[in-house]
């Protein structure tokens, strides 16, 4: 449900007119001002010689009741604005800012309402920034795998070693989605990250989620060693997921090696280019090709590389 827009132009004329800061004495103001008026029409009735004194005392009533109405749902319009900011917080993770000049009670609830909106929303944003861990896979997430992979070609350069870098990510993820449903394809990825946890267990690698479908895998090896290691990956994935729901799965793997005083961003975009460079030849492999024994991994290393198998 959409909060309803609440307007205190009416209540800030309404308090400045009541001489009370406490709601409950505001309330009972009103109550005796619509108390009387009845009585003013009673008093109007006995000084105007004539007049329908019981008409006068029913238009009177009618008049305090209509009072205590429209001021009743002025006074209580912050109360109003108060849940229509908790509810804007509840549906749509939203503070509304609220009014901080306002007197009395009503003033008073709602500074403190902005106060606890506005810490819950920073709280929330401290933990989500905190937060380190992939939902879905449990492994890190997009922000620590970035960060690792700063840190790891940081360190590369300063030690002299040897770094290389992979992405990898099932192939076909996007028809599996479209085929047989995003719980599919969702179920694909945590198999995929579970296994790359268990694969990629030496002390020099490292693994994390990377974009939607893909995973990065930081390896301190040099990259010969490190793609011997990623086709056996491949293989046991393959020969694992030939029986899984949405059909065989297989992976595609992108793989470079750091070069001497290479920047970050150069790095990562030779990175992807290694992955839709696998993409785009996966296609045009032979039929034998998708065989789980006859898995490759793809690489910067050339076309002698591209071969091996």
């Amino acid at each position: 449900m959409k909060p309803v827009a609440v307007t205190l132009a009416s209540y800030r004329r309404l308090a400045r007119w009541l001489p009370f800061r406490q709601l409950d004495a505001q309330l009972s103001a009103l109550v005796a001002l619509a108390g009387l008026m009845p009585l003013l029409g009673l008093l109007a009735g006995l000084v105007v010689p004539g007049a329908p004194r019981g008409t006068l005392v029913l238009l009177g009533a009618l008049a305090g009741t209509g009072l205590a109405l429209w001021g009743l749902q002025q006074l209580l319009a912050p109360l109003r604005m108060a849940q229509a900011a908790l509810q804007l917080r509840a549906t749509q993770g939203r503070v509304q800012p609220l009014p901080t000049d306002l007197g009395g009670d009503m003033g008073d609830l709602l500074r403190e309402l902005r106060r606890a909106l506005e810490a819950e929303a920073a709280q929330g944003q401290s933990l989500q920034a905190l937060s380190l861990d992939d939902a879905l896979t449990g492994l890190p997430n997009r922000r620590f795998a970035g960060e690792y992979l700063r840190l790891a070609v940081h360190a590369a350069e300063r030690t002299g070693s040897r770094l290389t870098v992979a992405l990898i990510d099932p192939a076909h993820i996007a028809r599996l989605n479209e085929e047989h449903g995003v719980d599919t394809g969702d179920r694909a990825i945590r198999e995929l990250g579970e296994f790359l946890r268990q694969w990629l267990k030496r002390k020099s690698d490292w693994v994390g989620r990377w974009e939607e479908d893909q995973f990065l895998a930081v390896m301190f090896s040099e990259q010969n060693q490190a793609t011997e290691y990623l086709e056996n990956l491949k293989r046991e994935f393959a020969r694992r997921m030939q029986h899984f729901d949405g059909g065989p799965l297989s992976l595609n793997v992108g793989l470079v090696e750091l070069r001497k005083h290479e920047r970050l961003q150069d790095f990562s975009e030779r990175l992807e280019t290694e992955l839709r460079l696998e993409k785009h030849m996966e296609p045009r492999r032979p039929p034998e090709a998708d065989v789980p024994g006859s898995a490759k991994v793809y690489s910067i290393a050339g076309a002698l590389l591209r071969q091996r198998h």
